[in-house]
């Protein structure tokens, strides 16, 4: 199977549920998310809270990627921000947010696996600044869901 081929009408629908959960934990994470730097730093609870969700987002991502890798049969990468660069090469994912993406995930593993002091100021900013990223990742593979969408419903006539 290429890239010009439909993805099966399974993992299509995988894809849509990842979909809709990062939909929701970006819901969640809209709600959570603090007014303020100094609220975000003094309020461990939330802001453990916040970073779970981001976490869970990225997750979710990297998972919508590698449905689409494997149903697609592409290249299969060394590590999960490589998921979004193959992605944006096979054509699925504009260059700029795949930027952006890989970003994220970058992101999320230095939150999760806490490969140096995190500044909460920092924290606070990337995620206040960077956060409207997801709506772009939901909105392109919204498109590619209904493209895929409908190269099924023509090759099934």
């Amino acid at each position: 199977m290429n890239s010009k081929e439909i993805c099966s009408p399974i993992s299509l629908q995988r894809v849509k549920d990842k979909l809709d959960l990062i939909s929701k934990y970006y819901d969640e994470l809209n709600e959570d998310f603090p007014n303020s730097e100094e609220e975000f730093s003094q309020e461990r609870v939330p802001r453990r809270a916040i970073e779970k969700t981001i976490e869970l987002i990225a997750d979710a991502v990297v998972d919508v990627a590698m449905i689409i890798i494997s149903s697609k049969s592409l290249e299969k990468p060394k590590e999960s921000s490589e998921s979004i660069a193959i992605l944006a090469k096979s054509g699925f994912l504009s260059s700029s947010l795949a930027g952006k993406m890989k970003d994220f995930i970058r992101f999320r593993n230095l939150l999760v696996h806490q490969y140096a002091k995190v500044d909460e100021e920092k924290e606070f900013e990337t995620i206040r600044d960077n956060h409207k990223d997801i709506l772009e990742f939901l909105k392109e593979m919204e498109v590619f869901v209904k493209t895929e969408g409908k190269k099924f419903v023509k090759k099934k006539k």
